[in-house]
């Protein structure tokens, strides 16, 4: 299924609505973090989230803290179900995102893997600022049910 994201992604990115144009970010965005949670790279971070962010700090955490126990996250990959813009400006923008982590696993120094939980989806506030390296996710707050 994984093949399908690429086509829509693409189909989109060649001529995104407004809020499509923000969901083709966060992918691009997602990537590299996702690319830096399989590599145990923490610094890759910087080009996905703004300077002194908190989901900067804590995502550094977890990848350092999985590398400490010879460990890194494959797969962590995020899938943008819905995207909607809020308000924007042309320095920040803010989108109501619901998303779900794909299929991930624990890859061990050993060579074993351990499949981490199924995720639900989950509904947050994300803000993009521009930076002068692009955009980047300046922060990002968890929507309550209810």
């Amino acid at each position: 299924m994984d093949w399908l994201w690429v086509v829509v992604m693409a189909v989109r990115a060649a001529s995104p609505a407004a809020d499509d144009r923000w969901a083709v970010t966060l992918a691009g965005l997602d990537e590299q973090r996702a690319v830096a949670f399989a590599r145990a790279e923490p610094r890759r971070l910087e080009g996905v989230y703004a300077r002194g962010s908190r989901a900067l700090s804590a995502d550094a955490r977890t990848i350092s803290g999985y590398a400490t126990r010879d460990a890194r996250v494959v797969g962590a990959r995020l899938r943008i179900l819905s995207c909607r813009v809020i308000d924007s400006s042309s320095r920040q923008v803010r989108l109501d995102v619901v998303d779900r982590l794909g299929p991930a696993r624990i890859a061990w120094g050993d060579g074993s893997t351990t499949p981490l939980p199924d995720d639900e989806p989950s509904r947050r506030v994300v803000t993009l600022s521009r930076t002068d390296h692009g955009w980047r996710i300046s922060a990002s707050a968890a929507i309550r049910a209810g």
